[in-house]
C-alpha cells in the first residue's frame, strides 16, 4: 500500500507531515491484491524454500565462504589488510617476528578482495558458510584460529541443486 504523503513547511527547518485518510474501499482493494498475490504465489511460486537444516544449497564453484589461512605461503606484504574495504583484516605479530592477517568476520563483508589480492595464495576460500559462536567477540579469528582446521559438522540430508530458465522459473534439479 503506498500512501501519498502531504508536506508543509512551518518554518525554516520544521515541516508538517500530513498522513493521508485511506478509503474503505482503499483497503479492500489493498487486501484483495494481497490475497490474489499469494494465490499466485501458491499455484506458481517465484521461489523455492530450501528445508534447512535437512536440505542445503548446493554452492557455485567460486562461492565467497569463509577464509582458510596458510601460513607458510604468507610473505607479510600486508596487502590483504590494505585491500580490505570493511577494515576487517588486522595484521598482527607473531612469535617469529613476521606479520599475519587476523579477520574480524563481525566486520567481514566476504567480498574476497583480499583473497584475490594475496600473491602467493595464503590466503584462500572456501565454501563455509555456517558459523555458530556463542558471542560477536568470537568472530574475531586470530591468525592462529585461521591455521588450525575448522571443524565441519554436515547435519543435512540432501544438498540441492536447481536453475532459472530463461523464462524465469525456478527448477530443481536435483536433491540428493
Amino acid at each position: 500500500m503506498s500512501l501519498a504523503y502531504k508536506t508543509t513547511r512551518v518554518k525554516p527547518g520544521v515541516i508538517k507531515i500530513e498522513i493521508p485518510k485511506i478509503t474503505i474501499s482503499k483497503r479492500i482493494k489493498d487486501h484483495v491484491d494481497a490475497v490474489i498475490t499469494a494465490f499466485k504465489e501458491f499455484v506458481k511460486p517465484s521461489r523455492i524454500t530450501i528445508q534447512f537444516p535437512k536440505e542445503k544449497r548446493a554452492y557455485p564453484d567460486n562461492f565467497r565462504g569463509w577464509i582458510k589461512f596458510d601460513i607458510t605461503k604468507c610473505i607479510s606484504c600486508f596487502q590483504c589488510s590494505f585491500i580490505c574495504p570493511a577494515n576487517a583484516i588486522k595484521m598482527k605479530m607473531a612469535p617469529n617476528g613476521k606479520y599475519y592477517p587476523s579477520i574480524d568476520y563481525s566486520k567481514c563483508i566476504f567480498c574476497h578482495f583480499c583473497v584475490d589480492t594475496c600473491t602467493r595464495g595464503a590466503l584462500q576460500a572456501t565454501k563455509i558458510d555456517e558459523v555458530v559462536t556463542v558471542s560477536v567477540d568470537e568472530l574475531m579469528f586470530y591468525t592462529e584460529n585461521m591455521i588450525e582446521e575448522m571443524e565441519i559438522t554436515k547435519e543435512y540430508e540432501k544438498l540441492v541443486t536447481y536453475e532459472v530458465t530463461p523464462e524465469g522459473e525456478i527448477k530443481i534439479i536435483q536433491k540428493s
